[in-house]
């Protein structure tokens, strides 16, 4: 009896599990330390949305509706701490721990579809890789901006991501409310809900969850507009939707567009057939109500906008490269046994 109860149990972390995690931990904060102090150095403050001009709440709208790093920068700065002596210090540092937990949040959501510890912590480092594509390597020709809530806003939405998949509404609703006072893009979370639960879940709930979650966004956004109505700018948006209709016909700025995402969609694309995992899949759709607003509010070169697809689009491509391998050593073992 005994020692069936020791051949049962299995612990969570063994020894080389805790130094392959360790690794993979340490690995993780230099990749973010490493794109922090580029996306730092290489993009630019917008002349009217200064990091100084969000934390005085003195912003063109809409930029400062997006207030949650703002307010987390004041609160932390008026602890006068002696480590935290300078707000761009605190950006920056906020900067940092966003793309350090998005890597471990990726890999989580990962893990929910691969088997497979050291793939999966291999796989999610990938994202150090596909960032500078949407947040720096259009720097020279179109001007990237500097944003302080555009690295929180791709890690709240795989959080988002992960407690959809999960139905884990008790954590999930505070997130989605934190997360839309950092960048009102929650709403495409929504749709994700939407089109991962219509087909599985009794229509009743998924329009319960809907409209709770579009609720919840509109007495946010209704709130902060109110907060700063006085402030100077475009008010909610600015309509860009002629602008990008003309931007469609200029080659340059379509190929800016076509590498979106380190050009992985494409491979998406071409291999849809290969992405076994129904909520992978049928998350892809958010594709088009995204881009669909974008057209309106968004300036379609300026790659960062679409920040919040990555962890969208990059597991998609990881589980079909994850299968292409898997096929290949299916066949191989075949050809070997024959």
């Amino acid at each position: 009896m005994k020692g069936d109860k020791n051949k049962n149990f299995q612990p969570l972390f063994t020894g080389k599990t805790w130094l392959t995690y360790t690794l993979f931990l340490l690995v993780a904060s230099i990749m973010s330390l490493f794109f922090t102090t580029l996306h730092f150095t290489l993009c630019k403050e917008p002349e009217t949305v200064t990091l100084s001009s969000l934390i005085n709440n003195s912003a063109d709208v809409p930029f400062q509706f997006r207030v949650l790093v703002p307010w987390m920068v004041n609160f932390l700065y008026k602890l006068n701490l002696p480590f935290l002596c300078s707000p761009i210090i605190l950006f920056k540092g906020i900067d940092f721990l966003s793309v350090f937990f998005l890597i471990i949040a990726f890999r989580s959501y990962l893990s929910l579809f691969i088997n497979n510890d050291r793939i999966v912590s291999l796989f999610s480092l990938a994202l150090i890789f596909i960032l500078p594509f949407n947040y720096i390597f259009y720097s020279k020709s179109f001007g990237a901006f500097l944003y302080p809530w555009d690295m929180p806003s791709i890690l709240f939405f795989t959080i988002g991501l992960i407690l959809i998949y999960k139905k884990n509404w008790f954590l999930y609703y505070p997130v989605f409310f934190i997360a839309t006072f950092n960048r009102e893009t929650t709403i495409f979370l929504t749709f994700i809900y939407f089109f991962t639960a219509i087909e599985r879940n009794k229509i009743k709930t998924v329009l319960f969850h809907c409209a709770s979650q579009v609720t919840v966004w509109i007495i946010i956004k209704k709130y902060i507009a109110i907060l700063y109505a006085n402030n100077p700018g475009h008010g909610l948006f600015l309509n860009q939707f002629s602008n990008n209709l003309a931007i469609l016909s200029d080659p340059l700025k379509v190929g800016i567009l076509i590498s979106n995402f380190g050009f992985v969609w494409i491979a998406v694309v071409f291999y849809f057939r290969l992405i076994k995992d129904h909520f992978v899949k049928r998350s892809l759709l958010v594709v088009f109500p995204f881009f669909c607003g974008m057209m309106i509010v968004g300036n379609l070169p300026e790659l960062r906008i679409y920040g919040e697809l990555i962890p969208v689009i990059l597991s998609a491509f990881l589980l079909i490269l994850n299968n292409l391998f898997q096929l290949d050593i299916s066949q191989s073992s075949n050809n070997n046994k024959s």
